[in-house]
């Protein structure tokens, strides 16, 4: 006798399996792409965010789009390009009602994404940003959590970076601390700790902590040519 067993239930995705899903075609696009799109999100913000995030972008654009090529032996093309890191979770521990607040998350939010990274947001604050940017972008590319879903977020493996608005003893005494003890991914910390002058976020090399580098050597010397040299080399012996 066949027992036919009933199906079980799909277990749902959790937000960081969902930003993964999506991290490769965003980060595809390329840093040019990206600005145009979060360009056009910026404009629904209030005028003090809207300027940080625009000047982001336009940073990010300035520092990153392009592909260097690098010194080589002859015969072989190197080129060093960047890339996102993944999955970014942002937010603030300052207090979200200030309008400091509101300035710092925007440039948090529109660097990691402009990176080529899905953001995670957190509580009301975030789901402002959310809620501007969602219609530009593909689903899952920027989501919202609530406030008690925060320690799991910051437990998973799969998170790539955190890039959070705090004091200095937050930074020294906790989250460092967390983020250590964690196995497998290292998760970055871009940490903000003056919310008066937002100066690390303010520096024009912000966006580097956001992205990885890839180097990429190509061989540009011909299989025919490589024989022909053999061969009169040999000629030249003889």
């Amino acid at each position: 006798m066949t027992t036919i067993m009933p199906a079980s239930e799909p277990t749902p995705a959790t937000p960081l399996h969902t930003a993964a899903s999506v991290f490769e075609p965003w980060n595809a696009l390329g840093v040019n792409t990206r600005t145009q799109i979060l360009s056009q999100a910026a404009q629904s913000l209030s005028l003090a965010p809207q300027k940080m995030a625009l000047w982001q972008l336009a940073n990010a654009q300035k520092k990153l789009a392009q592909t260097h090529i690098m010194p080589g032996p002859t015969g072989e093309l190197n080129e060093l390009s960047n890339l996102g890191r993944g999955s970014f979770l942002c937010l603030s521990l300052m207090g979200n009602d200030t309008e400091q607040s509101t300035i710092g998350l925007a440039g948090q939010i529109f660097t990691a994404l402009v990176t080529g990274n899905p953001v995670i947001t957190v509580g009301k604050i975030g789901q402002v940003f959310t809620d501007a940017i969602a219609p530009f972008v593909a689903p899952g590319v920027i989501q919202n959590i609530a406030d008690n879903a925060l320690d799991a977020i910051i437990e998973a493996n799969p998170l790539a970076g955190v890039a959070l608005l705090c004091d200095d003893a937050t930074v020294v005494n906790t989250l460092n601390t967390r983020l250590a003890a964690k196995d497998g991914l290292i998760t970055q910390l871009v940490a903000e700790t003056s919310s008066a002058t937002l100066s690390t976020i303010a520096q024009p090399h912000y966006a580097l902590r956001f992205v990885t580098e890839r180097t990429v050597s190509i061989n540009t010397t011909a299989i025919g040519g490589n024989a022909t040299l053999l061969e009169l080399g040999s000629l030249d012996e003889a």
